[in-house]
């Protein structure tokens, strides 16, 4: 009977700590969503000043840990995609022309 109880118990413990593990990880995905946010939309101005002006400035750096990776379509297909990265969690911005 004690065996069952505890296998009951340990069971219901599991179950609770894979419930909160799950939910502590999307709270601190939650920050690492916004940094890349940020990073893409970073990424995005800068490739629209350098799309609407016709210049070439170096790009925006990033020093909060985040990075960004852009394709400017702009003369093939008028559009430009911008991915921010921050840890392993990536938001992307997509502008059309």
């Amino acid at each position: 009977m004690s065996i069952l109880v505890l296998s009951v118990v340990l069971i219901a413990g599991l179950l609770l700590m894979t419930i909160f593990t799950k939910d502590l990880r999307r709270a601190l995905e939650t920050s690492h969503s916004v940094e890349a946010f940020y990073a893409a939309d970073s990424a995005m101005e800068w490739q629209l000043y350098n799309t609407l002006r016709g210049s070439i400035i170096s790009g925006p750096s990033m020093t909060n840990n985040t990075s960004f990776d852009c394709q400017n379509n702009y003369s093939t297909l008028g559009n430009i995609q911008c991915i921010g990265i921050a840890s392993n969690i990536r938001r992307g911005i997509e502008v059309n022309f």
